[in-house]
């Protein structure tokens, strides 16, 4: 498991001039020493044994949906000659997601390995924020971009781990790690206010909230909420309000805060005239930013050059195609009903950590409306979502048995209710590879 928590560890490090550096490339793929680790984890993670604890394997159409949503539009762009995206950050992306797919499967197989899963996804990201307090603090820049050398593009990583971290100050069991996950949640908070990106801190307000309405006592943690957000205001970067103020959607861009407004508006155009003329295979990967203009020449009246299209969701969509629009789509709705199935568990650590990552996905997805990241946030929620589902409906099984099995005295109309609760819950999530559950007798 050591080179996997590695992995996790180095993870936000992927653009660092050192552990990013391109070592050497085979046409086009690109090895990093972040992509060697990568390999060394999915080779130990087939050599390690399944755990003894592990729970049965259930359906899972994550990579069904991924397959043809990775391999089609690199197809395509190859048969229409567009070729692979310059910067071969697209392809790398993609690869990132299979590593993590064939290490976290086989490997993050109990409660314990989730929970140190995410205990290292947590220091991590947490000790990549000390590049952004040293950016700000030390380097005196306005705006730091942190090890992702842009400020919206580090909030966004930032606020994977906030939902956690905060899961660590309640559910650790050792003292010692709930105040790392209360450090590790103030060192994330402050980093993505200093970055001064706005799509990180509305996403961050929105997280904020749906904690604070997922928790017992919701109007008290709301106004904590707004205190925390009026300190903010009030004692934060002196540029932040200033940048809220300078939101303008229509008419003459007067600074660079209107500007980057304005320009969000017309790539949207352009993104949208895109999918209208392309509609099923888009018009290639990478290539949204070298055609913006011929669909919007608005653009440059804005600015004097082009841009991606800082929103995701209309980059997937202009350079693949609708298809594979609606296939992130349905992986995401896939993810979301793991997490809500998950926390169906009767371990209250791992249901906490599902909705925490829950609250997680829907803050990552708010962002990347105004952004155009990194998709390795949604790939490692989506792929820890399957294993938290299956961690979930195996302790509700077997507890449910249990519970029928030490009781029976329990009244025959009880019984008999929850055992066909059992049984309806085992057909509906079985699988070929799924261990059978024998029926139990209410009289046993």
């Amino acid at each position: 498991m050591l080179p996997y928590y590695a992995l996790l560890f180095v993870t936000p490090f992927h653009y660092d001039p050192r552990l990013g550096m391109i070592l050497f490339s085979v046409g086009p793929l690109i090895v990093t020493p972040v992509k060697l680790l990568g390999v060394l984890a999915v080779v130990a993670a087939w050599l390690a044994p399944t755990p003894q604890a592990s729970p049965p394997r259930l359906r899972n159409p994550l990579p069904l949906l991924f397959l043809p949503f990775a391999l089609i539009p690199i197809v395509v762009s190859l048969a229409f000659g567009f070729g692979l995206p310059a910067d071969q950050n697209q392809i790398g992306q993609l690869i990132t997601a299979t590593l993590l797919f064939a290490a976290t499967r086989p490997l993050v197989r109990t409660n314990d390995r989730i929970f140190k899963t995410i205990r290292a996804l947590v220091l991590g990201f947490a000790f990549s924020s000390l590049w952004v307090y040293k950016q700000y603090f030390i380097n005196h820049l306005s705006r730091p971009g942190g090890v992702e050398n842009e400020s919206n593009y580090e909030a966004l990583m930032l606020l994977l781990c906030l939902p956690m971290a905060f899961w660590m100050t309640k559910y650790e069991q050792s003292s010692r790690w709930r105040r790392i996950g209360l450090g590790s949640c103030l060192l994330l908070a402050g980093g993505i206010l200093l970055t001064e990106s706005r799509t990180g801190i509305i996403a961050g307000s929105a997280i904020g909230l749906l904690t604070a309405l997922a928790s017992k006592r919701k109007l008290l943690n709301i106004a904590f909420l707004a205190f925390i957000a009026l300190a903010a205001t009030t004692f934060g970067p002196n540029g932040l309000s200033e940048r809220f103020h300078s939101i303008k959607f229509t008419g003459n861009a007067e600074n660079g805060d209107e500007q980057s407004s304005r320009v969000h508006v017309e790539l949207l155009k352009a993104g949208i005239r895109m999918m209208e003329a392309h509609p099923m295979f888009g018009i290639g990967m990478g290539r949204f930013k070298e055609l913006a203009p011929e669909y919007n020449p608005k653009i440059l009246q804005v600015s004097n050059r082009s841009y991606i299209a800082h929103n995701t969701f209309i980059q997937i969509g202009s350079e693949r195609g609708i298809p594979a629009l609606l296939l992130f789509f349905a992986m995401l709705l896939v993810t979301f009903r793991n997490f809500r199935l998950a926390r169906l568990s009767s371990n209250m650590s791992l249901s906490a950590l599902s909705l925490s990552m829950q609250i997680s996905l829907i803050g990552i997805v708010i962002a990347n409306l105004t952004v155009t990241a990194d998709l390795l946030p949604f790939w490692l929620l989506m792929i820890l979502s399957q294993n938290c589902r299956e961690l979930a409906i195996s302790e509700v099984n077997v507890n449910t048995v249990s519970a029928l099995a030490t009781n029976p005295r329990s009244s025959p109309d009880s019984v008999d209710t929850l055992h066909s609760n059992i049984f309806a819950h085992v057909q509906l999530h079985k699988s070929p590879r799924r261990i059978a559950v024998k029926p139990v007798s209410p009289y046993c």
